[in-house]
């Protein structure tokens, strides 16, 4: 047996190579496309947001939905496990979880390439360069998929890779096309964010515990652990996925009903360049990320757990007392953390709104928010194998 399993350089080097692949793909124009049409095409705030999982704003692209239709999928199955009851988590196996995820992406891209596909400006515009335009995308979502599952099981952050990628080449190409004066509020904003964001993923809140199985001298090392950022940035993109389904929504429906007013102002004013989208983005984002902290930090099954093993919150008693007293810490941390990235946001919005800085940086420090987010959970990852290959067998 070997003195090390190299686990951190292979992975590392696995990931390597599917960003390689990755980027040479999503670089596949789309077959009949009047790809001019493109050349000069600008940044609005839903395109810079949504770039994380898609990887492009012109959508002229095979890879044009990236891993959109997954995340939106992964975020479905996700929220309704969680509202299950335990037992019913417990039969069901993760190939299950894997089938209704696969089941439910393919739906999602089959929706959003349709979308897509009837927006884009074709050289030569008829059905059947409508309906190849629609495999593509399709095809190229799938590739993207089979290219994070793949990452998932031999690389390193799962899809975090693919989208420091995305939210990487992004960056560049904004910093490098605009001037200093441009970048001077973001840049000073996004310094602040990106300090808070790392505050919140390094902190956590302990509350001490008492564990049946531990003598009462050590009882104080034991803690139930909170994190200040209960669902980290994961909020930020899950509600960019999020709202991006009664855009989808709105916008099918006034391609067949262009004459409906009412849908026609929908469709117009429900983006993140008018202050109708601005208010439902954020509004949408603070309800959901507080629903998904309660959702993944389950108080009712923490507390179940916590009376079927014999241990207890110290001074708090057994049962729904202790429910109780961990969603009102989920709560208060959801709400805290979830209002900085609120305000955030809406000061990003803001300022492009009131043409303070352009479009196109106006959302640098959700960006740079989301990605110092993304690279120290990576850097945890990597430093979770790299002490597990520090260890030496002795058999």
């Amino acid at each position: 047996m070997k003195e090390k399993t190299h686990l951190v350089r292979n992975r590392c080097l696995f990931s390597i190579f599917i960003i390689f692949i990755y980027f040479l793909c999503h670089r596949v124009p789309l077959n009949g496309i009047d790809m001019s049409a493109y050349d000069n095409l600008g940044l609005d705030l839903g395109a810079i947001l949504t770039l994380a999982v898609n990887g492009s704003n012109k959508r002229c692209y095979v890879m044009s939905l990236g891993i959109s239709p997954y995340i939106t999928s992964s975020l479905i199955v996700s929220i309704v496990q969680a509202m299950r009851s335990k037992e019913s988590k417990a039969r069901t196996s993760p190939k299950a979880m894997n089938y209704w995820i696969t089941a439910i992406s393919f739906v999602v891209a089959l929706v959003q390439s349709i979308f897509y596909a009837l927006e884009l400006k074709y050289v030569d515009s008829n059905m059947m360069s409508v309906l190849l335009v629609i495999f593509e995308l399709m095809a190229g979502a799938s590739i993207a998929q089979y290219l994070l599952l793949k990452n998932k099981k031999y690389g390193v952050g799962g899809f975090a890779p693919i989208i420091v990628v995305n939210m990487t080449e992004s960056l560049v190409a904004i910093m490098f096309g605009s001037t200093f004066v441009d970048l001077r509020i973001p840049l000073m904003i996004s310094l602040i964010m990106v300090i808070i964001m790392i505050f919140m993923e390094m902190h956590e809140k302990r509350i001490p515990l008492q564990r049946v199985s531990v003598h009462n001298v050590h009882a104080e090392k034991n803690y139930l652990a909170i994190k200040y950022n209960p669902v980290g940035f994961m909020a930020i993109m899950f509600g960019s996925s999020i709202f991006m389904i009664p855009q989808l929504i709105f916008g099918l429906l006034h391609y067949f009903y262009k004459d409906n007013e009412s849908l026609t102002w929908l469709y117009i004013n429900l983006n993140m360049s008018k202050p109708f989208g601005m208010c439902i983005y954020i509004g949408l984002m603070f309800i959901f990320s507080i629903l998904l902290a309660l959702l993944f930090i389950n108080p009712k099954e923490l507390s179940e757990d916590l009376l079927q093993s014999g241990d207890s919150i110290v001074n708090v008693p057994a049962g729904k007392p202790t429910r109780r007293y961990i969603r009102k810490w989920v709560l208060l941390l959801s709400f805290i953390s979830t209002t900085i990235m609120c305000t955030c946001l809406a000061v990003c919005l803001y300022l492009q709104y009131k043409g303070i800085v352009p479009s196109t940086v106006a959302m640098l420090p959700t960006t740079f928010m989301m990605l110092s987010g993304l690279l120290w959970t990576l850097y945890l990852e990597i430093k979770a194998y790299r002490d597990f290959d520090s260890y030496k067998p002795f058999i």
